[in-house]
Parts: structure tokens; sequence; C-alpha cells
């Protein structure tokens, strides 16, 4: 995502569920609106709080995740600039499944529920794109409960280093997270992911330099990706 977005009007103009809005709709949301600062390793958001909110990243990264009673964590996202998170839960009435946590530095959007009603009720053009983010991310879940359940840690892993070419648009690229926190976003544990990484790298597959990443053969990992 572009620096641009650090702009609060930028960055709600590149959610899909406001994109229809004109200049001075995305004003008068943004004043509407809170910002907020969180320094990495910040706690953003405990489950189980009430989900009377949800926010937009406008700069940094931040995780959404699950820790089991054995204190295992499992990323469920990662989000940055431009993207959005607890939209679902907000809209549900509930409160928030998962927690969230700043990996690095970041700056929020919050995006109060009686603000998101009022856009609603001037554009429903606001709600048919709310659905379709709810519905990206509905089948963003349904493919890591898929993965995590049926498929195998090189399979989950390939998965993950596809998508991440595809964001870059390179097939050279640097990881955005650390070898832990992918590990945990795969389900698996640093010292199984380094093996993985370095059977992907010995079949040719890839090619590793710390966090840098190069696919060398992308059918292959798409293939390893739908077999698992």
């Amino acid at each position: 995502m572009s620096d641009s977005l650090a702009n609060p009007a930028a960055a709600l103009k590149a959610v899909p569920a406001f994109s229809a809005l004109g200049e001075a709709e995305i004003a008068e949301l943004c004043r509407q609106c809170v910002t907020r600062q969180y320094k990495a390793g910040q706690i953003i958001l405990h489950s189980l709080q009430e989900a009377d909110w949800f926010f937009v990243v406008l700069s940094g990264q931040v995780k959404v995740y699950k820790v089991s009673a054995k204190g295992d964590e499992q990323i469920l996202h990662l989000y940055g600039p431009g993207q959005t998170f607890g939209e679902a839960a907000m809209w549900a009435g509930i409160r928030f499944p998962a927690n969230a946590q700043a990996v690095r530095d970041s700056r929020l959007l919050v995006v109060p529920r009686p603000v998101l009603r009022r856009a609603i009720e001037k554009s429903p053009d606001v709600a048919m794109g709310m659905l379709a983010g709810l519905s990206a991310k509905l089948r963003e879940f349904n493919q890591l409960i898929e993965d995590l359940s049926l498929k195998e840690v090189p399979a989950r892993l390939a998965r993950v280093l596809l998508e991440e070419s595809e964001r870059h648009g390179t097939a050279t690229f640097r990881l955005r997270q650390t070898k832990r926190q992918l590990a945990a976003q795969i389900g698996t544990v640093a010292e199984t992911l380094s093996r993985t990484l370095g059977k992907l790298k010995a079949a040719g597959l890839i090619d590793v330099a710390g966090s840098k990443i190069t696919i060398r053969n992308a059918q292959g990992l798409r293939d390893l990706a739908e077999k698992g």
C-alpha cells in the first residue's frame, strides 16, 4: 500500500465500503472518527471486549490472533495500511472474538458503529461495499481453517509465500513478519518453519536469504499448496 494511505481521508477512500463516497463525504466521515497511535507490541484490543467500532490501518502493521489454553499463539491475519479489521464483530453486535496487537508502531483510524450507520443511511453503497469486504474476509478465514485442519506445514507455507509474492507484485520480496510470527501464522513453531524453508529451497522452489524470499518455481509452489 502507498504511504499516502497514512492520510485518513486517503485510507478511507481505499476501503471498498467507502470507495463510492465523494471527497466531502469522506472528509465528514473523518471528522467523526478518532485517530490512535500504538507502539510496537502494544495491545489494541482483547478478545471478549465490546465491539462498538472497527479499525482502519493508516500506517504500521497489526496482527489479529488467538491464544490457546496452553499459551500457543495462532495468528489469524496481519493487516497493513489501507486494510480494516473488527467490522464483522461490530456488525454482529458481539464481543471481539480475538486479540489485536501492533506488530510495528501503528496509527489507526477508529470508526464507531453510529458513524458507520449514519454513512450507510446517506449512501447505501457503503453497505454494499461493507458486505463485499466481509465476504472476502470470510473466504480468507475459510481458507485458514482448511489449511490448518487438512494441510501439512509445507502446503500452508507455500500458500502464504505465493500470497506474499502476489501482494508485492514480484517473485522476490521481504517477509513482512518475523519468522516466529510467520510460524504462528501457519500453525507451527519457528524450528519447523526453518526446516520447511530449507526443504523448499532444496527442492528448487524458493531461495532464502534472511527475510528475503525469491520464488523460483511458482507452479511447483501452487501444486504443493493445492495438494497439501
